[in-house]
């Protein structure tokens, strides 16, 4: 993952107990992560490395125990598109509310 291997130690290892806390291989969360950046973008917002890691945690701890597990990227879509991303920022810096 090419994203993965440009973040510092620490934020990668906050993500490597993420992504171990789920049932979601690397190339979902990955998946899930470029999703939501292009939400963003399109939204003309941005968020910062923990507020994208909360945000697809909360979005992989919203699947529960249903199975077959849905793909973490639609659980993304779905609740973006519902609910949005509290912690995102204006691109031009105003946090959106």
């Amino acid at each position: 993952m090419d994203w993965f291997d440009k973040l510092s130690k620490d934020e990668s290892k906050h993500w490597e107990e993420v992504m171990l806390s789920f049932s979601y291989d690397q190339e979902e969360w990955n998946d899930a992560r470029t999703l939501l950046l292009k939400l963003l973008s399109n939204d003309k917002k941005r968020a910062g490395e923990p507020a994208i890691r909360s945000y697809l945690s909360c979005c992989a701890e919203s699947a529960g125990n249903v199975h077959p597990l849905p793909a973490l990227a639609s659980l993304v879509e779905e609740l973006y598109q519902t609910y949005g991303m509290e912690n995102a920022e204006e691109e031009n810096g105003v946090l959106d509310s």
